[in-house]
């Protein structure tokens, strides 16, 4: 994601669920958690601020672990200031990653739903069917080799995962493909809040 896509000169990013990434001075760091960076801690589905009070928002790899990603994105919405932008990061193909829960996937339509008070403005395949590959390899392979032992299967991951990285390296050719959306591990969209806006399909 290039920053200055997002901001205005005089606007603050928004950074949802942010943990301790910070994308310039200028962002406002949001997270469930308290942790060292972050500056505002509180739930995605109810944001303590007012609204049209925000330039930008960044969620990435975020929205599969709220209960309810729909009010999520009305919370967004609520808070962008109109002609504001919000750049999103979502899995389809991906295995389970709690943390602390994790919920949801997403083909390319239905991220083009749950986006509907957004304008999308552009959308691409983030991670390609080849990451989808190497998460399933190592996922399985884990768990093959665990002896449904959680101690080896915790091991496993570390060590498939090492050996999945090649798997992950033929997405160079597959990301741009244009069935990549077909099996991609995940999707980025940029939005806009433009309430007299027609929406760009996602194919």
């Amino acid at each position: 994601m290039k920053q200055e896509r997002l901001q205005s000169p005089r606007g603050i990013i928004l950074n949802l669920g942010s943990g301790a990434r910070r994308f310039g001075h200028k962002t406002l760091n949001l997270d469930l958690f308290s942790a060292e960076g972050v500056d505002i801690q509180a739930d995605v589905l109810r944001l303590p601020l007012k609204d049209e009070s925000v330039e930008a928002i960044v969620c990435t790899g975020v929205l599969e672990h709220v209960c309810d990603p729909r009010q999520a994105v009305q919370e967004m919405c609520r808070v962008l200031k109109p002609g504001g932008r919000s750049y999103l990061e979502v899995p389809f193909m991906q295995t389970f990653h709690a943390s602390p829960g994790d919920y949801f996937r997403w083909t390319a339509a239905g991220l083009q739903q749950l986006l509907r008070p957004l304008c999308i403005i552009e959308s691409q395949v983030t991670a390609g069917p080849a990451s989808a590959l190497a998460w399933v390899f190592q996922e399985t392979m884990a768990m093959l080799f665990s002896l449904r032992s959680d101690l080896l299967y915790r091991i496993g991951l570390r060590v498939f995962g090492y050996l999945a990285l090649p798997l992950s390296w033929l997405d160079i050719a597959l990301e741009g493909h244009p069935l990549a959306r077909q099996a991609a591990s995940g999707f980025s969209v940029l939005t806009v809040k433009s309430p007299g806006g027609a929406k760009q399909e996602l194919n």
